[in-house]
């Protein structure tokens, strides 16, 4: 039976493996109580000899562990809202388990949330993304750190950093909650993993991976997805960056094994700080430590490129959601039409920055051809001004997630027994994050990121929601508990959600699209004539053809 009391305080205490938790009693938006352990310890921290190693395990403690307060983020700096001080502490594995209840007389679907932040920024604790909206449902809610930038994805490309710590991180916080997950009410046979950008890709990856994919029940990926230019490294292109920081670093790169024993004795800072130097236009290139594909790994996360497990049936054949924002790419438009030097900078060296600033630098194909197609294409061969903001937008919306997303959800649909479910959000809300990214005053959409306003709230974007967004908010958490509850978004029609949400089932890719709370409608061939383009560049063919090596 579990273990659980109440203390004088009425704090709730829940007995795991390693030992008792005390969490806390809070409030969700419409005043119901939940409880919330923040801080659990899932793995050893990674420091001294640990770092660049895959996670080990977390102890057992003695006595009562405080699970009240939230712990320090893993090392890094706010590269997308700009701000380069560092912060964190390599001591940072750590989630947090929110739940309706804690007794096993009726088991909840479990929701573990993997946040996004380009593998280098972001954290697990209710300030950055919150429960408050979710847990308005029977639905256990799971957050987690794991290590970001070159601590989490670095590699050598050899067996001394094999790579991917930060998808081990997540792979082992998953195995925790499937271990430990009933003391808190939720059901270990019901896990659906889902996550956002970064986060969204990392999902795929677990669907992907020998270490995780027998875990979830169900899997949703928003704004992010593998393989893209931005999550996945090109062959050689990890030894290069590992390289590239020893040098920066003063240690030697004479072998593998001499270049990480001299990174393991330099301050964590002194590491993640590195990338800031690397930086050649805004923020760009952000993501310079991407996950990889570990050929020669023993405990490998993902042996083998990512099509080849697909179209062989390996990956996790379970539900799976995916979708995008109508100007997911306003993220970085936006940033760069905030400075007009950028825009300058841009327009005039566009050939050679469009890469950095849409990560097909390291491709290995003719990057100036593919420049200048798209230059051609979406701008029409004219400069880039302040009248091209919804095009660059569309470029960036395009490459970094449209396409890549729309692509791999018509094969995934092709190789799994079970339904695949793509969704466009288009909902206009009272705020949007791209005012956060860059250019507060221009109205560039629907921006990465603002459909998790209605999902799992934060306190980057500070502001009263309307009636509207308030029912947009029933909508998506709606969706999203269904998901986690049946494996459908849309089990059963009522006056809240009247469309059915309809899987794909052909290379037009059917979609839902959300456009407020109100209207929702199926649909199909979405952008049909961009991504028909972008099918064309060269940076698509890992997508298109299977080969043994990226």
């Amino acid at each position: 039976m579990l273990s659980k009391t109440y203390l004088a305080d009425e704090s709730p205490i829940v007995k795991v493996r390693q030992g008792l938790l005390r969490g806390t009693i809070k409030e969700t938006r419409n005043g119901r109580q939940f409880f919330a352990f923040q801080g659990i310890p899932y793995a050893e921290p990674p420091t001294g000899a640990l770092r660049f190693k895959e996670p080990l395990p977390s102890k057992p403690w003695e006595n009562i562990l405080d699970a009240t307060k939230e712990h320090a983020v893993c090392v890094q700096f706010d590269v997308y809202f700009r701000n380069f001080t560092l912060i964190g502490d390599e001591n940072c594995l750590y989630l947090n388990v929110y739940t309706p209840k804690v007794t096993k007389d009726k088991l909840l679907p479990v929701i573990f949330y993997i946040h996004g932040g380009g593998f280098v920024k972001g954290n697990a604790n209710p300030s950055f993304w919150g429960p408050d909206l979710l847990l308005d449902k029977d639905v256990v809610f799971v957050t987690l750190n794991y290590r970001l930038g070159a601590l989490g994805f670095l590699s050598t490309g050899d067996s001394v950093v094999p790579g991917n710590n930060g998808l081990k991180d997540q792979s082992l916080g998953l195995k925790w909650v499937k271990n430990n997950i009933e003391q808190f009410g939720g059901n270990p046979e019901k896990i659906t993993v889902a996550g956002q950008s970064a986060g969204g890709a990392s999902v795929y990856f677990h669907l992907l991976s020998p270490l995780s994919r027998d875990i979830p029940y169900a899997a949703i990926s928003v704004s992010g997805i593998t393989p893209s230019v931005w999550s996945l490294a090109q062959k050689g292109e990890a030894k290069r960056m590992a390289k590239r920081l020893a040098e920066s670093l003063s240690c030697s790169t004479d072998s593998s094994q001499l270049m990480v024993d001299c990174l393991r004795k330099i301050s964590a800072y002194n590491i993640v700080g590195k990338s800031k130097e690397f930086m050649v236009f805004n923020y760009d290139p952000s993501i310079i430590y991407k996950p990889v594909i570990e050929s020669n790994s023993k405990n490998a996360f993902l042996p083998e490129n990512p099509l080849k497990t697909i179209k062989s049936s390996k990956i996790s054949q379970i539900p799976f959601m995916t979708g995008i924002t109508t100007e997911d790419g306003a993220f970085k438009s936006s940033s760069v039409y905030n400075d007009n030097r950028l825009v300058e900078k841009l327009n005039s060296n566009f050939n050679e920055i469009l890469p950095l600033f849409l990560h097909y630098d390291e491709v290995g194909f003719d990057t100036d051809h593919i420049s200048k197609a798209i230059r051609q294409f979406y701008f029409k061969g004219n400069d880039v001004n302040d009248n091209t903001k919804a095009e660059l937008t569309d470029v960036v919306t395009d490459v970094m997630f449209f396409v890549p997303q729309r692509s791999i959800s018509a094969l995934h649909a092709k190789y799994s027994t079970k339904p695949v479910y793509f969704y466009l959000f288009g909902y206009k809300g009272s705020t949007s994050f791209s005012k956060k990214f860059g250019d507060p005053n221009h109205d560039y959409g629907v921006c990465h990121c603002d459909d998790l306003l209605y999902l799992i709230p934060n306190s980057y974007v500070n502001h009263t929601p309307s009636l509207e967004d308030k029912q947009m908010a029933d909508v998506m958490t709606t969706l999203w508990y269904n998901f986690a509850s049946t494996g459908n978004p849309t089990p059963k029609l009522d006056s809240l959600i009247s469309t059915k949400w309809d899987p794909v089932v052909s290379d037009d890719v059917e979609y839902y699209f959300i456009k407020n709370s109100k209207a929702m409608e199926m649909k199909k061939n979405l952008y049909e004539e961009r991504f028909q383009f972008c099918n064309k560049l060269s940076i698509y063919n890992n997508i298109h053809k299977l080969k043994d090596e990226l």
